[in-house]
């Protein structure tokens, strides 16, 4: 039997694991693309690369299979919610079909379990990830503005706004841009420490909105300019000016805007203006604590759409073990609770997951009528936050 490693990789070793995931994932690209470049956010060497990697390596050091496990703790609706996104999941081309893909996946779930850890989220292929409950969830409206809609609908006004690209150094605009993040119902609690390389994530490049030198805004873009990949303005009036200082700076012919289901100033403004609307799901999720999680979420919900008075008891076959749950909603205040009766509806994790979390439309067909009015809950992720 091989004297194999299996457990959280090593401090010693992030840069062989670098080495190992960039020759699983990038081999062949020609574009020298690495996982440092992309996500300086969590392979830094402070960030701990390894440690936060289940591995399968050999006593000579060489790695043969890695899943990264990447804390992130989140508020939603007022509810702290400790998460774990799963990314770089890689096995060695010369190993693969030995399980331990299974085996690092199983190790993570049961891991983030022990550690108290309530939601996990990842992006992949659904059906591979589904055999560890993950299911497609959340909601991004993803609004392309062309320069002809704006010359239509906005009349080509001129902007008054200067975008400069962020400072990684510049610890007041840093403050300037989490105040603006920070008041949405579900954010990522992220470290100031580390917030230029979370927004640097992907490549992108944060920038600034100025007004006569003041910061009125931010914007994180793709090298190409032609994809907003998370923004903020102190005052939405700024809305119009902001889209045309952006065609300022950019030569495309289109820039594409995510928004989520709560920032409805926004919501209202694109939709009015915009020429195209795509809708769409955002990552994968497993819940693990679904009381706390689904308690969170109402909250969030609550706190920007009136929610309609009802109830409805549901028993959730959890990846994690079973749980029994009463929502209910009086007065726009919503509440979860365990409930030790015969549920209405029974349901597994993945069932539950569309019921309460996706697009998909007919786990919660049978709902009623003011039960379906709450759904799907807000559940967002911007890309900063994912890996």
């Amino acid at each position: 039997m091989e004297n194999l490693y299996i457990g959280r990789g090593k401090d010693a070793d992030n840069a062989a694991l670098l080495a190992f995931l960039d020759e699983v994932f990038f081999a062949d690209d020609e574009n020298d693309t690495n996982f440092l470049a992309l996500l300086p956010k969590i392979y830094k060497d402070r960030y701990r690369p390894a440690y936060n990697n289940f591995v399968v390596q050999q006593p000579d050091g060489v790695f043969r299979a890695a899943v990264g496990n990447f804390d992130n703790e989140m508020t939603v609706g007022g509810v702290d919610l400790k998460t774990c996104c799963i990314g770089n999941v890689a096995v060695g081309k010369d190993f693969r079909g030995k399980g331990y893909m299974i085996d690092l996946m199983n190790r993570s779930v049961s891991d983030m379990r022990a550690r108290g850890v309530a939601l996990s989220y990842l992006g992949g292929q659904r059906q591979r990830y589904g055999y560890f409950g993950y299911e497609n969830a959340g909601t991004s409206y993803l609004f392309c503005f062309s320069r002809r809609s704006f010359g239509h609908s906005l009349r080509k006004i001129e902007s008054g706004l200067t975008v400069e690209p962020l400072s990684a150094g510049d610890t007041d605009a840093i403050r300037f841009i989490d105040a603006i993040y920070t008041k949405a119902p579900v954010i990522s609690r992220r470290p100031r420490e580390a917030y230029f390389d979370i927004l640097c994530s992907w490549r992108d490049t944060p920038y600034l909105i100025k007004e006569d030198g003041r910061s009125v805004g931010y914007a994180v873009l793709t090298r190409n300019l032609d994809h907003v990949s998370e923004f903020g303005l102190a005052d939405s009036a700024l809305l119009p000016r902001f889209i045309a200082a952006l065609f300022g700076m950019s030569d495309r012919d289109e820039i594409v805007f995510p928004v989520a289901p709560y920032e409805k100033e926004k919501l209202d403004f694109f939709t009015k203006n915009a020429s195209a609307l795509s809708v769409g799901h955002l990552e994968s999720v497993l819940v693990l604590d679904w009381k706390k999680v689904l308690t969170a979420y109402l909250n969030a919900k609550a706190s920007y759409e009136t929610l309609c008075d009802g109830e409805i008891t549901v028993g959730i076959h959890g990846r994690c073990g079973d749980e029994s749950l009463r929502l209910f909603v009086q007065n726009n205040v919503a509440r979860v609770t365990e409930f030790n009766g015969d549920a209405a509806f029974g349901m597994d994790c993945l069932a539950a997951v569309r019921a309460f979390f996706s697009n998909y439309p007919s786990d919660r067909t049978h709902f009623p009528p003011e039960v379906r009015q709450w759904l799907p809950l807000p559940m967002f992720f911007s890309s900063r936050d994912t890996m």
